[in-house]
């Protein structure tokens, strides 16, 4: 509303009462509804299915990682953008030792555990990309940096060697041996430390040319460490879909 003056000009304009209540009213509603977001909303990473989020289904999800096609319960998998199938360059999955259990919401207590003697083992199928076969790891990479060319210590058929303090390794050590298939096996097992209060044991290994698959589990466990290499390439090997679409490409000796 304006009031005028007697020659009919405008004096005052004058705005309605509620105006500034209700702009206050908003900007409060426009900050608490950013402020619940920050704090409690999803993230980018969440929308776009790329945050662990366990699933309880146990339909097929159909994926080719670095050129092999397989048939994975979706359960054993962690992020859901991974259970759209198709090309994937990764497909990240858990399970629970002894006997591979796939999640469900009663074990949800022993997935989330990190102590140092939890039953969680993660592993994942990936392309390979610049991944050397195991006998040229040993000795193009973890070689130079061993205290002693000759190992220091044996744990179940497999040889222990121990990095130098001013290599990158100093905080782990090296176990090697051969696996069921009788393959190079190396597993780095870290050390308990001030810093690593639940140490990890893991081996990556070539499937394929293209494929790798890379798992880890607590060093608590290393002296199942046959039983469960075994379980976990068996147990990938059972995902893998008939009619490969790698027929030709064949398998190497890691």
């Amino acid at each position: 509303m304006a009031r005028q003056d007697q020659n009919g000009g405008e004096l005052v304009h004058q705005r309605p009462a509620w105006i500034l209540p209700a702009l206050v009213i908003l900007a409060v509603a426009a900050f608490s509804g950013l402020f619940l977001y920050y704090y409690f909303g999803p993230t980018p990473e969440e929308i776009l299915g790329r945050s662990p989020r366990a699933s309880a289904a146990s339909r097929r999800v159909e994926a080719i990682v670095g050129g092999t096609r397989f048939l994975i319960p979706e359960n054993f998998t962690r992020y859901p953008a991974q259970r759209n199938g198709g090309n994937q360059p990764e497909i990240a999955m858990h399970a629970l030792l002894p006997d591979f259990s796939p999640w469900t919401p009663d074990l949800q207590p022993e997935f989330a555990d990190n102590g140092a003697n939890a039953n969680v083992i993660f592993f994942t199928l990936h392309e390979a990309e610049n991944t050397l076969p195991a006998d040229r790891r040993l000795k193009e990479v973890y070689a130079r940096y061993f205290t002693s060319a000759k190992p220091d210590g044996s744990v179940d058929g497999l040889e222990k060697f121990s990095f130098r303090e001013e290599s990158g390794y100093r905080d782990q050590d090296l176990f090697v041996g051969k696996d069921h298939f009788d393959r190079i096996i190396l597993l780095t097992c870290q050390h308990l430390t001030p810093l690593i209060h639940s140490p990890n044991c893991s081996r990556t290994l070539l499937l394929t040319r293209n494929l790798a698959l890379t798992y880890r589990y607590k060093r608590a466990h290393l002296k199942e460490w046959q039983r469960i290499d075994e379980l976990i390439t068996r147990k990938v090997a059972s995902f893998e879909a008939p009619g490969l679409p790698n027929d030709l490409e064949g398998t190497i000796n890691d």
